[in-house]
C-alpha cells in the first residue's frame, strides 16, 4: 500500500493532500478508458437483487403479488428479456403503491423490514433494467428510481430496525442486512448512470459510490469505480491510490465474502495494480517521492513503487499488454540502479536458516556447480554441460585444471560456490553482507574459507588493488542494475591476467520483446522476484569498459524457478588484460563476443 511524500511547500500548496497532483498525460486514459466500462459491465451482471423470505401471517397480499412479480422479472431478466422484466417489476411496485398518484417514499405504506427488502429491489431491478445493454436506456427514469430507493431505506429503515422484537430478531437481523446491501446496490448503480453522464454530474457520481461504501463497506466496485474517477477526472492521485487500493484489499481479503465477487478475480486485480502503477508513476515524473503506509517516513522513489505494481499486474494476467508495456518502461534501466544494502542484508538475514532448503530443493537451484562446470569447460576441461533439467552437476567437483593464490567469493551464502572452488583456492575469502548467513555457513562448511568478510564485496575488491587471481560469484550480481560501480571495483581488485566467474539473469523472450520494442537500447531490467536480469551485450561492453575480456561465456538455462517457472541466465568468464586487444589465453571458443 502505497502513499506519497512532499515537501513543506508542497503540503502548503496542497493543503491536506498527501499526494502530489498527477500528470494530466492523457496516455494512461488512452489505454485504459476500457477499464470503467468492464467493470459497469460486470456489475451490471452480476447477481440480481432478488430477496428470498419466507411468508407470515402478517403479509397482505399485495405483498405476495410483489414478491411473485419480482421472481418473474428476475427470471425474465436472467434470460435476457428486460421488456418482460421490466413490466413485472413495474407491476410489482404498482402492487405494493397505496398512492398510484403519487411519486416518490410517500406512495408506499411500509410496515415491515421484509416489505422494504421487497419494494428496494423492484426499485434496484426495474432502473437497472432500464439502463442494461438491449433495454429501453432511460437514465432519468432510472435515476429517479434509483434515488426513490435511497429515500426509501433512508426513510423507514431506523422505525423498523426499532419496532423488531426478541421473536423476530434472527430474521429481521438478515432482513437489515439485505436492505442495507440493496440500497448500496442502488446508489452504487446511482453512481454509474451519474458516471456515464455529462462532467456536470461527476460530484454525484462521487457522492452516490460514497454513499454505497457506507452502508456496505465490502463493495469492492464501488471503490474501484471511484478511484477511477478521481484518477480519469479529477486527476487526484492520493484519493485514487486510496481507493483502487481499498478495492484490492477487499479482493485479497479471506475474512468477508466481497460484495459481487468476480468468480475469477485475476483480471480485476491485474486491472487495479495496472491503475495504481499509472499514478505512481505520473508521480515519478514530477519528482515527488512516495512512501509505504505502514512506513510513511521511509521516502521511496515513486518509480520503484510503479514497477512493483506493474509486476503484480502482470503476474495476475500475462495477457494485460498495457501493464507489460509500463513495466517495460520503467524497469528498463530504471532509475534504481541497485538494491540496497540494507534490503539485501535483511532478506539473507531472514533467510538464513532456511535458505539452502528453500533455494536448491525447493527451487531446483544448481547456478553454484553449474558455474564451476563452466569454469572448468573455460580452461580446457571436458565437464558435462546440463541443460538445467537435473542438478546432479552439484555432487561432481571437477578436479582443479588451474589454481590461484587468492580467491574472492562475492556473496558467499552458506558457501554453495566455494564448495565448488575451494579446490582451485590457495587461500580464499567468502564475503557477505549478511552475518547471519555467514554464521550458518561457518556451521554448514566449518575450515571452507580461510577468511570472511562481512560487508559490501566491492569495499574487499577496493582494498585489495591488484591482488586478487579469482573472483566468483553465483546469483549475487542479479542485485545490481547499474554494472559499472561493480566492474570497476573488479577491475582495481583483479591483478592483470586475473579471472572472474559470475552468473546473472536474463529476460523470457516475451519480455525482451516488449523491452526492444520499447527501449531499444535497454541495459537491464528490475524483475518482479527483485532481481536484476541484465542483457548480454551490456554486460559484454561494461567488460570491455574496465579491462574485462569474455574468455568464456554460456546461456544459463532454467537455473532455477520462480513461481513453478524456469530462470534462464549467463554465465560470464572474464580475463583482467592490461589494455583492449591484449587477452591473455584467449579462449577460442568465445561465441563471437
Amino acid at each position: 500500500r502505497y502513499t506519497q511524500t512532499h515537501s513543506k511547500d508542497e503540503e502548503q500548496k496542497l493543503g491536506s493532500s498527501k499526494m502530489v497532483v498527477c500528470s494530466n498525460s492523457s496516455t494512461p486514459h488512452k489505454m485504459l478508458n476500457g477499464f470503467l466500462r468492464r467493470i459497469l459491465v460486470l456489475s451490471l451482471l452480476l447477481t440480481l437483487l432478488h430477496v428470498t423470505v419466507e411468508s407470515s401471517e402478517s403479509d397482505i397480499p399485495s405483498l405476495f403479488d410483489a414478491k411473485e412479480l419480482l421472481r418473474r422479472g428476475d427470471t425474465a431478466l436472467s434470460n435476457d428479456n428486460t421488456v418482460d422484466a421490466i413490466a413485472h417489476y413495474e407491476g410489482g411496485i404498482a402492487a405494493m403503491s397505496i398512492n398510484i398518484k403519487t411519486e416518490g417514499p410517500s406512495k408506499f405504506s411500509v410496515t415491515s423490514l421484509d416489505h422494504l427488502a421487497t419494494i428496494l429491489s423492484l426499485h434496484t431491478n426495474l432502473a437497472s433494467s432500464l439502463t442494461s445493454e438491449g433495454s429501453h436506456d432511460d437514465p432519468p427514469r432510472a435515476i429517479q428510481l434509483y434515488q426513490t430507493a435511497i429515500k426509501l431505506h433512508s426513510s423507514y429503515i431506523g422505525d423498523l430496525t426499532d419496532a423488531t422484537t426478541e421473536k423476530t430478531m434472527d430474521s429481521n437481523s438478515r432482513l437489515y442486512e439485505d436492505c442495507h446491501k440493496i440500497t448500496a446496490q442502488s446508489a452504487f448503480y446511482l453512481g454509474m448512470t451519474f458516471h456515464s453522464q455529462t462532467p456536470s454530474q461527476l460530484e454525484s457520481a462521487v457522492q452516490a459510490y460514497q454513499y454505497a461504501i457506507s452502508l456496505d463497506p465490502y463493495h469492492w466496485s464501488a471503490h474501484a469505480n471511484l478511484g477511477a474517477l478521481y484518477h480519469d477526472e479529477y486527476q487526484n492521485p492520493d484519493l485514487a491510490v486510496e481507493s483502487y487500493q481499498s478495492a484490492l484489499d477487499i479482493l485479497l481479503q479471506r475474512d468477508v465474502e466481497p460484495t459481487d465477487a468476480p468468480p475469477h478475480p485475476e483480471y480485476i486485480w491485474s486491472q487495479l495494480y495496472l491503475r495504481i502503477g499509472l499514478v505512481l508513476n505520473a508521480n515519478y515524473k514530477k519528482e515527488r517521492k512516495c512512501a509505504r503506509v505502514e512506513n510513511p517516513s521511509a521516502k521511496l522513489d515513486c518509480r520503484e513503487l510503479a514497477a512493483h505494481s506493474f509486476q503484480m499486474a502482470v503476474k495476475y494476467d500475462g495477457e494485460n499488454e498495457n501493464a507489460r508495456h509500463m513495466l517495460a518502461s520503467v524497469t528498463a534501466d530504471g532509475s534504481m540502479k541497485r538494491a540496497s544494502n540494507d534490503y539485501v542484508t535483511e532478506l539473507f538475514d531472514v533467510y538464513a536458516s532456511n535458505f539452502e532448503t528453500s533455494l536448491v530443493s525447493d527451487l531446483g537451484y544448481n547456478g553454484y556447480s553449474r558455474l564451476r562446470h563452466a569454469v572448468d569447460r573455460a580452461f580446457g576441461g571436458n565437464s558435462e554441460q546440463s541443460d538445467g533439467s537435473t542438478s546432479k552437476l552439484s555432487s561432481a567437483i571437477p578436479p582443479p585444471l588451474k589454481k590461484f593464490p587468492l580467491v574472492i567469493d562475492a556473496g558467499c551464502g552458506t558457501g554453495l560456490v566455494g564448495e565448488q572452488f575451494r579446490n582451485m583456492a590457495t587461500y580464499m575469502i567468502g564475503a557477505d553482507l549478511s552475518e547471519k548467513i555467514v554464521d550458518e555457513a561457518k556451521n554448514k562448511r566449518p575450515n571452507l574459507y580461510n577468511e570472511y568478510y562481512i560487508g559490501d564485496f566491492t569495499e574487499l575488491f577496493r582494498l585489495n588493488k591488484s591482488n586478487v587471481d579469482l573472483i566468483v560469484s553465483a546469483d549475487a550480481f542479479i542485485y545490481f542494475g547499474d554494472l559499472v560501480p561493480l566492474f570497476q571495483s573488479m577491475d582495481e581488485a583483479l591483478k592483470v591476467g586475473g579471472f572472474v566467474a559470475f552468473t546473472l539473469e536474463s529476460v523470457d523472450e516475451k519480455n525482451k520483446a516488449s523491452l526492444d520494442a520499447t527501449k531499444p537500447d535497454w541495459r537491464w531490467q528490475l524483475t518482479p522476484s527483485g532481481r536484476f536480469a541484465h542483457r548480454k551485450q551490456y554486460i559484454v561492453n561494461t567488460g570491455k569498459q574496465h579491462h574485462l575480456k569474455v574468455f568464456h561465456y554460456e546461456t544459463l538455462d532454467n537455473f532455477r524457478h520462480e513461481n513453478g517457472v524456469g530462470v534462464d541466465g549467463h554465465v560470464f568468464v572474464m580475463q583482467k588484460i592490461a589494455e583492449i586487444g591484449d587477452v591473455r589465453n584467449e579462449n577460442k571458443n568465445n561465441n563471437e563476443l
